[in-house]
């Protein structure tokens, strides 16, 4: 690759030296000939041994990269200037050169950094990350080696592995694309990759500027893959202020990561040396069923087991009752996830004052008041229900929305009740909207899972 020093490209660009390597290839410090400025170019590096169907699929891929990253102009995203062909049919790409190091080469050099700073830098990205967000393209592999500083300006680059909308996939069965340490939970999975998913290698990138180290670490990818799926990070002991703008980023679901408007409130806090604004829902650590004065719930008896065993035994049998209980947990904790991201896919829900609440067997139930005053017009209970057909029947993944005939049950208040089917699983169990006479409200209440 040192070979290439002096190369000129498309006679025009002449290669003057190394900047760094990457996992997709290098860049190098190079002069546009014809304008007199010095640029960056970027060298694609293909693995050995590919076929020529796979060796397409990595020019196509860098193509992909010049294509998103041309399409954006923002001071924080790097400008793309050129597409040209070397002399073997790689392309190259021809960048701005920007005169600062990596966020990586600065953390190696200095260690961690300060909240406050590093706020200052997520506020930068955050800008970045809307810009191309707003033109459709996921990033997938923000990391610290990915951000270039120059003075005061941060700068987000390669975007080797963007995701465009509406583009075909190119990665191959069984690709890992990104780097495993920033890689968001539902990219380890397999899952779609959506802007949320960006959000939580932002999280992962400024927990590691200033921490020092990333959120998850282990022996080998495998291990990390694992730690980001299964666990939460180890918390920050040097976030400070930043702690709790962290904690929501790497949360491992999607749906409940915060807006881009709400991050952008809390950095900036943090950035002016004030505490952030604190999430309006927590999920209670221990979960407890809501009460429910709309309707009769059936109520589930817990099982009493009664264990006789000989003291020869009792080990084996409450470490094996622990590894039971662990598993469960893990396996309700995994539904209550999926739950939540069905309910984040729905967008907004009707209504104000909506409360998501953790109930037994890890389901998620949704409270909302659509109408304050029902002597106002139109809030009545057949326009309120009205309303969340329309709604339930525009969602995405929702098949049919059909409302049941009324009935009439003694000691509730008056109510109808909807049956919607979805896509997948898990599914929306129960739907209701109800006239609470006791706060003279119009209510919605639903259960996934």
């Amino acid at each position: 690759m040192a070979d290439a020093e002096g190369q000129v490209l498309a006679d025009r660009y002449r290669l003057v030296s190394l900047l760094g390597r990457g996992g997709m290839g290098a860049v190098w410090r190079a002069r546009d000939e014809q304008l007199g400025r010095e640029v960056a170019v970027k060298e694609l590096r293909l693995p050995e041994q590919l076929d020529d169907a796979a060796r397409r699929t990595w020019i196509a891929r860098l193509d992909r990269e010049a294509r998103a990253a041309a399409g954006l102009r923002h001071p924080g995203i790097v400008t793309v200037h050129d597409r040209v062909a070397g002399d073997d049919g790689r392309p190259w790409i021809v960048m701005e050169l920007v005169r600062g190091r990596s966020l990586d080469d600065l953390l190696k050099a200095e260690g961690r950094l300060p909240p406050a700073r590093v706020a200052q830098i997520g506020l930068h990205l955050l800008d970045a990350l809307r810009a191309a967000h707003q033109a459709g393209i996921t990033h997938r592999d923000i990391k610290p080696a990915n951000v270039l500083l120059e003075d005061d300006r941060v700068v987000l680059t390669d975007f080797g592995i963007a995701a465009v909308e509406g583009d075909a996939t190119l990665t191959g069965t069984g690709a890992v694309l990104g780097t495993p340490a920033y890689m968001s939970p539902e990219q380890v999975r397999g899952e779609e990759v959506t802007a949320a998913a960006d959000l939580w290698s932002l999280g992962a990138t400024l927990y590691t500027a200033v921490e020092g180290r990333p959120p998850f670490e282990g022996a080998g990818t495998g291990a990390v893959f694992i730690a980001i799926a299964t666990q939460d990070p180890t918390p920050p002991v040097h976030a400070g202020p930043l702690e709790p703008v962290l904690r929501t980023l790497l949360d491992r679901t999607p749906s409940r990561r915060p807006t881009p408007d709400r991050l952008h409130t809390q950095l900036t806090a943090v950035a002016q040396g004030r505490p952030p604004e604190q999430p309006t829902l927590v999920q209670p650590p221990v979960p407890q069923p809501p009460q429910r004065p709309a309707r009769t719930r059936k109520v589930k008896k817990a099982a009493f087991i009664a264990l006789a065993a000989v003291a020869a035994t009792l080990t084996l049998t409450v470490a094996t009752g622990w590894v039971v209980n662990e598993f469960q947990g893990w396996q309700g904790n995994r539904r209550y996830e999926a739950n939540m991201d069905t309910v984040g896919g729905l967008g907004t829900i009707p209504g104000s004052s909506t409360e998501l609440t953790r109930t037994y067997k890890d389901t998620v139930e949704v409270d909302s008041t659509l109408c304050e005053d029902t002597s106002a017009p139109g809030c009545n209970l057949q326009a309120q229900v009205d309303t969340v057909l329309t709604w339930f029947r525009t969602r995405n993944g929702v098949r049919s929305v059909l409302l049941q005939p009324p009935t009439e049950e003694p000691n509730t208040y008056p109510s109808r009740s909807l049956t919607v089917l979805t896509e997948g699983s898990p599914k929306i169990t129960e739907v209701i909207v109800y006239d609470n006479e006791h706060t003279d409200k119009i209510m919605l209440s639903f259960t996934v899972g």
